[in-house]
């Protein structure tokens, strides 16, 4: 009885809600049929499960399972205290200087069992080891020359030499990131076969040739976040 009137009462809000909204709509339009909360359910995990690159969701797993791996080695509960998170990191920057953006990864594995993890983060303890590691292990900065038209006509200058297709594609590739401002990885497939995407594929059918120009679709660019 008590879940009736509940009810009851929740459609007479939505009623009057709508009514404050201007009623239903009145101009014809096919309303979209309800779903069952398990397909709801269905929909929304596969919607998260999307929301990151496959790429991106693999390092996080590789970050997720050297943290596990450390909580192992060392008998230590998997609950990422503040102690426990500054002795991963004191621990893993002695091997790797990329420590820091680890805890990202392993934030997104454990945030729904530990749901504290931002907190612990957050710790003043943690964020000093972080600091120290930087200090202590950070790499050197580098940068490299830039690219410029006399390195690109070498490039073209050797698969005039050589013949060989691969130099050829080399040096149209080059190109094509040079002049279209792109990064290499648009223009190439990637060796792991499991990070795969066609509908990131640079199609053969967009190449088009006009007034000595080449033009092509590029379907997505690395900014763009919702792709």
């Amino acid at each position: 009885m008590l879940f009736s009137s509940t009810g009851a009462i929740a459609g007479a809000m939505e009623r009057v809600l709508l009514s404050a909204l201007g009623g239903q709509r009145t101009s014809p339009h096919v309303p979209h049929p309800p779903m069952e909360s398990v397909d709801l359910d269905a929909r929304t995990l596969y919607l998260q499960v999307n929301s990151l690159e496959r790429s991106t969701l693999k390092n996080y797993a590789t970050s997720a399972r050297d943290y596990i791996n450390f909580c192992i080695l060392h008998s230590l509960p998997l609950d990422p205290t503040p102690t426990t998170l500054s002795r991963y990191i004191a621990y893993s920057s002695q091997f790797i200087t990329s420590t820091p953006k680890y805890l990202t990864g392993v934030r997104h594995f454990l945030k729904e069992l530990y749901p504290e993890f931002d907190i612990n983060r957050s710790h003043p303890l943690v964020k000093s080891t972080v600091r120290g590691a930087k200090k202590v292990r950070g790499d050197p900065m580098r940068r490299k020359l830039p690219l410029r038209l006399a390195h690109l006509q070498s490039f073209v200058n050797v698969a005039l030499c050589t013949g060989s297709y691969d130099d050829y594609l080399m040096a149209l590739l080059l190109f094509c990131t040079f002049y279209g401002c792109h990064r290499m990885g648009e223009l190439v497939q990637k060796n792991d076969r499991t990070l795969f995407d066609w509908q990131k594929i640079i199609k053969r059918a967009s190449l088009t040739f006009e007034s000595g120009c080449a033009q092509y679709h590029l379907p997505y660019h690395k900014s763009d976040l919702f792709y």
